[in-house]
């Protein structure tokens, strides 16, 4: 029985370059590589469940320009459901420009385009679904609105808060999984706090990860912290007895990692609503991320379930079990 997900979230034509480092002020750095590649973190995380056997409904935004129709096109040949997703005139599609050095880490720029004028409205009545990811990428405003629904119909709900910035205590406590790297874990740490509902540790940046995941469970809410692309720190919900750990990703020659956290999360959201416990959800999420930063390209990274068991049986680990929901 496949789970059924469902994505708000941001559509970006990734306009990548690989170069020896990245440029200082008033410098010209000449890249060794150049490709245009479909992604965002909603589409990237579309995409990715959608591989892993999950049936998909995407809502976003696009422009009415080349890059819209592709994306459209894209969703449907990759059986998701994008029949919420706006083709918006006078804006165009959001663009980002990655520039991967030889370690294969990423830093972007980004222009929204679109996806900034995704509202609360675009998700009305939203679908019933196992599973609700959400982004940093569309306005707080839409993914607050849709986290409420879907938590208040018991659905799980899995943030990446990714950017940071927007992110606040309702859309965080609206959470039923909460899914940050780790420097973004002590921004919210730091940023919310005590006074915003999370403890206070005294300095998050001197925190392992384990106890940064702690710090962010709740009796109901889960926490995985992303260590590097694909090792992770976990805490369950907390019921009396605390539960966490560490989870090491196989070691895998580093090539892209700009759609090694989508992976990951897709992954992690697929293993616990078919009914692995948070430890089992992180190996397999790591595995997931692991095969992406393997392969450059976003779009081309997101690995299918036989892809990702297959890497992980090579380095000795086991990959998905058969479903028990």
């Amino acid at each position: 029985m496949a789970v059924h997900a469902l994505v708000v979230g941001s559509l970006v034509m990734d306009l990548a370059f690989r170069v020896a480092h990245r440029p200082e002020a008033g410098d010209l750095v000449v890249a060794d590589e150049f490709g245009a590649f479909r992604g965002g973190r909603g589409y990237n995380q579309a995409v990715a469940l959608a591989r892993l056997g999950a049936e998909v409904t995407m809502i976003g935004a696009v422009g009415s320009d080349g890059y819209g129709d592709g994306f459209l096109q894209a969703l449907e040949r990759e059986g998701i459901d994008a029949g919420r997703v706006v083709q918006m005139r006078g804006t165009s599609t959001g663009v980002a420009v990655p520039l991967i050095t030889p370690d294969g880490r990423a830093g972007f720029v980004q222009y929204p385009g679109a996806n900034r004028y995704l509202a609360p409205a675009h998700c009305a009545e939203l679908p019933d679904c196992d599973v609700l990811l959400l982004q940093g990428e569309v306005s707080a405003a839409t993914s607050l609105y849709a986290a409420r629904v879907i938590h208040g119909r018991g659905g799980t709900v899995l943030l990446r808060p990714t950017p940071v910035d927007g992110i606040d205590h309702d859309l965080v406590s609206n959470a039923t999984i909460v899914a940050p790297n780790q420097p973004e874990a002590i921004t919210l740490l730091e940023r919310l706090g005590a006074d915003g509902g999370l403890p206070a540790l005294q300095d998050p940046t001197s925190a392992s990860p384990e106890e940064l995941a702690r710090a962010l469970a709740t009796p109901e809410r889960g926490a995985v912290v992303t260590v590097g692309a694909y090792d992770a720190a976990w805490a369950a919900p907390t019921d009396g007895e605390e539960t966490a750990g560490f989870v090491h990703g196989p070691d895998v020659a580093t090539v892209d990692t700009t759609a090694a956290t989508a992976s990951f999360n897709a992954a992690l959201a697929i293993a616990l609503a078919e009914g692995a416990g948070y430890e089992e959800a992180a190996h397999l999420a790591c595995g997931a991320g692991a095969y992406a930063a393997t392969v450059r390209g976003a779009e081309p990274s997101l690995p299918g379930r036989a892809a990702v068991d297959s890497l992980l049986t090579e380095h000795g680990r086991a990959g998905f079990p058969p479903p028990s929901r």
